[in-house]
């Protein structure tokens, strides 16, 4: 195009630029190509009448393309335009000025590029020298270090071998010089030792002599003694076997082994012995009671070596017992509940002195937050701490034991009873007992949720929690207590506030949960049991008075995992379990040792009869159940049974009662309280059969007469609890046969017997140690 209007007359070149038809056409041909109308000619004269409308001012090359559709950046410009159009012939024909200049820049732009190559060349070969220079000098360092290490190692290993050789000839002239020595020294040992052998076993020879009660002027060929103080069993018997036969014999009676002859009283005065001091067993036994000489001189013995000591209500102590407790430094337990001395100042004493403490029970005592501080200071060892019942701390005590070294190892804490214990405390308290895995919150009445959720924020390692007698315990507690997911004991009762919604949470989330104890919750459900049919490891059960249990309940949880693990089942008052509920107990429980279904009334005889063919059980409760002679006879098909309770079985008579005893001899505590058609033949057989019996419950049976408790004295020489309440027809001559025959008897209970007199009764209890006796009328509502 630019060649076409090369020759045309520059008239119309004039023409063509003045009215400037190239960007007329420029502005039409963009239009067009870009906007793309239907009608291109109705676009043409549109945009024409636009142009003769506003005139060739408001000319541009985009002015009929819409908004939205512009480009951003210019791309033809009026140069090119005109270049195109040929519209300017001198433009196009360059000046001899434009020749000079264009070949001056050329001229420079080949100087400049030759020198910047010249430059590159020298810049090139100048770094080749510089790298070439210290390569050198890297080369000859590293040659000189090379033979000064070479020299250092030759150096090195010369030194080595002449301390080697030095050390060499330094042992041996120490060897020679010391087995001259040792020689020496072994020689002087042998003789000494020597002598002093024969001496102990001289010394050893006549002690045993003296024990054995001879006279040190006879001889005895014979070797075995002399005298009447001789003991030839314990002389006979090796000395370990000898202490672990006086290690279960209680203190009262280790003194007076001691008075036996000179052997026992050095037997008895073995260090292994006194370890452990159990003053609470014999404190009725003794004449004056456990007093502060009787403290002090048991301890003075055995002070250095005594860890475990139990005072538990011992009630003449004063603060000397106290200072000579505070002086035994190895006491690791130590039991002062309920004695009436125990205060702050006495604590302080013990807190002084015992301060490698791991147990400590001062329940139903009356320390202050005094004792708290103290304990929170000195102790820090402390891991079992029992302020059960204790009225007369605060919320303060608490925070002191939680800040102090004694909270930090605290795992085992008992608060049963503590009432005046607050929200604050029991935030106090989890601030600094973090490591608490047992909280034992027994009468606890006005135990709330916000307490528990307050001790479970931080306590995260709680594994045995026991709120028994907390009533206003709800689900929401519970469920803080199930997220610690390390729970493995909870004991509740007499709660209607909880619900199978805290339990489901439970068995979702605390597997290892293995004691369940849970009586009179009345809002408990087979739901419940069906939730903690996932705790793998359930071994105790307890469902006392859960009226709500039925058939279903027991069968899902005893099929789940845990029914072949379940130990204890405890089904009292259970009103809607019945026989098949023991059906599914017979074919899965099979470690299953004790259970209890006393009181539900839609057992029969023929779920007892498969009680009898359950071989795991050792421990069985019936009382209140529709057992009869037939089913108590199948009970005797189970020889391991050693505990049964027949209470209130009214069906029972001497026919099944003797079945049963003829089998179960080795039976050890049996309750056949109200069974009313039991008489005194089913206790003949029952004495000569079970003669292991040690606990025997007869009260309400009403045909008994003298004779029954002459059988039972005459054969059960083990019995120590007897209750023959309400046996109207026992006399006098019954408590003789007693007397004469049961000498380890503890407990008598004879309420409502009228045929025994008082002075009966006086004289058994000047030889038993409990009894209970009365001669009122029998109440209506005894049997």
């Amino acid at each position: 195009m630019a060649a076409s209007l090369k020759g045309i007359d520059p008239e119309l070149k004039k023409y063509l630029r003045i009215n400037r038809l190239p960007d007329v056409y420029e502005a039409l041909l963009t239009g067009l190509a870009v906007m793309c109308p239907d009608d291109p000619k109705a676009f043409i004269v549109k945009c024409l009448r636009h142009i003769q409308k506003y005139g060739l001012r408001c000319l541009q090359w985009d002015m009929f393309v819409e908004e939205e559709m512009r480009p951003r950046r210019r791309v033809i410009t009026e140069s090119n335009l005109d270049y195109i159009f040929n519209l300017d012939d001198y433009s196009l024909q360059p000046t001899p000025e434009m020749y000079a200049k264009a070949f001056s820049f050329y001229n420079s732009r080949l100087r400049s590029m030759c020198f910047h190559g010249w430059m590159q060349f020298h810049l090139v070969k100048k770094q080749k020298r510089m790298d070439m220079e210290r390569k050198w000098c890297e080369a000859v360092t590293h040659y000189a270090h090379r033979l000064m290490r070479l020299a250092l190692n030759e150096w090195t290993q010369w030194m080595n071998f002449r301390k080697g050789v030095q050390s060499m000839a330094y042992n041996k002239i120490q060897r020679v010089f010391f087995c001259a020595i040792a020689k020496v020294i072994f020689d002087n040992w042998h003789e000494e030792t020597t002598k002093a052998r024969r001496t102990r076993e001289y010394f050893e020879i006549n002690i045993r002599r003296l024990e054995r009660g001879e006279n040190m002027e006879e001889e005895d060929p014979t070797g075995r003694g002399l005298g009447d103080a001789r003991d030839d069993i314990s002389a006979n018997m090796p000395r370990s076997v000898a202490l672990k036969i006086f290690s279960y014999v209680d203190i009262d009676d280790l003194a007076r082994c001691a008075q036996v002859c000179r052997s026992w009283k050095i037997l008895t005065q073995s260090h292994s012995l006194w370890t452990r001091l159990d003053l609470s067993i014999v404190r009725g036994r003794l004449s004056t009671g456990v007093t502060d000489h009787v403290v002090k001189t048991l301890l003075t013995k055995c002070r250095p070596y005594i860890v475990h000591l139990n005072l538990r209500g011992c009630l003449r102590l004063s603060r000397a017992a106290f200072v000579t407790i505070s002086e035994c430094r190895n006491l690791q337990d130590l039991n002062l509940s309920e004695c009436s001395a125990v205060n702050d100042s006495s604590m302080k004493l013990v807190c002084e002195g015992c301060t490698i403490l791991l147990y400590l029970n001062i329940s139903h005592t009356n320390i202050t937050d005094a004792t708290l501080r103290l304990i929170s200071k000195s102790m820090e060892n402390l891991q079992y701490l029992s302020l059960a019942f204790c009225k007369r701390f605060t919320d303060k005590g608490l925070q002191y034991l939680a800040m102090g070294k004694g909270g930090a190892k605290l795992q085992w804490l008992d608060m049963s009873g503590c009432t005046q214990i607050s929200v604050i405390g029991f935030e106090n308290l989890a601030t600094g007992c973090t490591s608490l895995r047992s909280v034992i919150l027994n009468e606890f009445q006005n135990l709330s949720d916000d307490r528990i959720i307050a001790l479970t924020e931080t306590c995260k390692n709680l594994t045995y929690v026991s709120v028994l007698g907390s009533p206003y315990i709800s689900d929401e507690s519970l469920k803080k207590v199930a997220a610690t997911r390390k729970l493995r004991m909870l004991k509740i009762d007499s709660n209607q506030k909880i619900t199978d919604v805290s339990f489901k949470m439970i068995g979702r989330m605390c597997p290892d949960l293995y004691h369940l104890y849970l009586t009179d919750c009345q809002k408990i459900t087979d739901m419940t049991l069906k939730s903690l049919s996932s705790c793998k490891n359930l071994t105790v059960l307890n469902l006392a008075d859960c009226v709500r249990i039925s058939d279903n309940g027991v069968k899902s949880i005893v099929e789940s995992s845990c029914g072949p693990k379940l130990k204890e089942l405890n089904l009292t008052n259970c009103i809607r379990v019945g026989d098949i509920a023991l059906v599914h107990i017979h074919k899965r429980c099979m470690s299953l040792t004790y259970l209890s279904v006393c009181f539900c009334e839609h057992i029969s005889e023929a779920g007892i009869e498969l009680l009898g063919q359950t071989t795991s059980l050792v421990c069985l409760d019936i009382s209140g159940c529709r057992c009869a002679d037939q089913g108590l006879s199948a009970l005797g098909n189970n020889p391991r049974f050693r505990d049964v309770c027949l209470s209130d079985c009214n069906g029972i008579s001497d026919l099944g009662l003797q079945k049963f005893s003829q089998q179960c001899k080795d039976v050890e505590r049996l309750d056949l309280s109200f069974c009313q058609l039991v008489t005194d033949a089913a206790i003949k057989n029952l004495a000569f059969c079970c003669r292991m019996l040690t606990v025997l419950n007869l009260a309400g049976c009403k045909l008994l007469t003298d004779l029954s408790i002459q059988y039972l004295s005459g054969v059960c020489h083990y019995m120590t609890n007897l209750d023959l309440s309400g046996c109207v027809l026992i006399t006098d001559k019954a408590l003789r046969y007693l007397r004469k025959g049961c000498k380890k008897m503890k407990m008598l209970l004879l309420l409502y017997c009228k045929g025994i007199s008082k002075q009966a009764a006086q004289k058994c209890m000047r030889q038993i140690p409990f009894v209970q006796w009365n001669d009122d009328e029998v109440p209506a509502d005894f049997c």
